[in-house]
């Protein structure tokens, strides 16, 4: 009448280490006790960020945005402080408005 009340006899609960990934007597992993280092070991050199062909390019480029600042064609953005309203008749008497 007393029955098993789950002390001792056999386990209530079983556990198959095969669904985890793992097959009888193989050896588990070990346990770790630390984080994995943040970056890994560096096994190149890292390039230079600058390189002369690109300070070129930018010459190049910064030369280039003065010349078209010069140019007449070019139409400089209102200031803060700038009558806007100047410019919008500019554009009306264009026709683009």
């Amino acid at each position: 009448m007393a029955g098993n009340k789950g002390r001792g006899g056999c386990a209530a609960y079983t556990f198959n280490i095969e669904a985890v990934g793992f097959s009888k007597g193989e050896k588990l992993p070990y346990v770790v006790l630390k984080p994995p280092p943040l970056f890994p070991d560096a096994d190149y050199k890292s390039v230079a960020l600058k390189t002369e062909d690109e300070e070129y390019i930018l010459a190049l480029k910064q030369e280039l945005r003065e010349t078209m600042k010069i140019m007449p064609y070019f139409i400089e953005t209102p200031e803060e402080g700038q009558d806007i309203e100047r410019y919008i008749d500019i554009i009306q008497h264009m026709g683009y408005i």
